[in-house]
């Protein structure tokens, strides 16, 4: 019988790639002169980009800072826009603050989280930077609801076992008795499951070696409202 639900955070119950995508939209519409390309070419171009930077962060070749830098070099020299060096370095934070203010809170997911949580305990698990993840979770209406666990607060991060362990350990979860509920193989499902606990994967792929797989975390709630998940 599952009693506990650990909930990774983008991606997960927080829409980043949404947001992302809005935010990107909305800086480069107001502080790029965007005169031989619309933004949808620009954004198509942009997403290449980054799919390949990520590749080589997660293969261990950049650190993450650099890549994001590399990411706006690379797209814009791509499209010979002209920039300035301190429009590279401030980039990251200028995103920041167009995320948090695109962000809306979901009243629809905080209710049924809430409804939930009568069920089960529940957690939130998250890799990432304490103010950026912080500021995610109050503006999408999930401040103060459960136990938040981020990486940069806690000094792990995931995929390590030692974050899960944690979480296991401070909210008294029996592994057994356990979900976790992420979008990530690497760092959501195989960890959790090598330490005993249930792992559930959101996304659109299939056969992941994850117990249950659901497309969205709206699936995921239906069915488990439902008591559909078995062990």
């Amino acid at each position: 019988m599952f009693k506990n639900i650990i909930f990774d955070w983008d991606n997960t119950l927080f829409p980043l790639k949404k947001y992302w995508n809005l935010a990107h939209r909305r800086i480069f519409l107001e502080l790029l002169p965007l005169d031989t390309v619309t933004i949808d070419e620009f954004m198509a171009q942009y997403l290449i980009f980054d799919q390949k930077i990520w590749e080589q962060i997660h293969q261990g070749e950049i650190s993450v800072a650099f890549g994001r830098e590399e990411r706006e070099r690379l797209v814009l020299d791509y499209f010979d826009i002209p920039y300035k060096p301190l429009f590279i370095k401030n980039f990251f934070d200028i995103y920041l603050t167009a995320l948090i203010d695109e962000i809306k809170r979901d009243d629809v997911l905080v209710d049924r989280l809430l409804t939930l949580s009568k069920t089960y305990a529940i957690s939130i698990l998250s890799n990432g930077g304490s103010w950026e993840q912080r500021e995610k979770i109050r503006q999408f209406g999930f401040e103060g609801m459960f136990p938040v666990y981020i990486s940069e607060e806690v000094g792990l991060q995931k995929p390590d076992e030692a974050i899960f362990k944690c979480v296991l350990k401070n909210e008294h979860y029996a592994v057994s008795e356990t979900l976790m509920v992420g979008d990530t193989l690497v760092h959501d499902i195989i960890p959790a499951q090598k330490l005993g606990m249930t792992g559930v994967y959101i996304g659109q792929e299939k056969e992941t070696g994850a117990t249950f797989e659901f497309q969205t975390i709206a699936d995921f709630l239906d069915a488990i409202e439902k008591n559909e998940l078995k062990k």
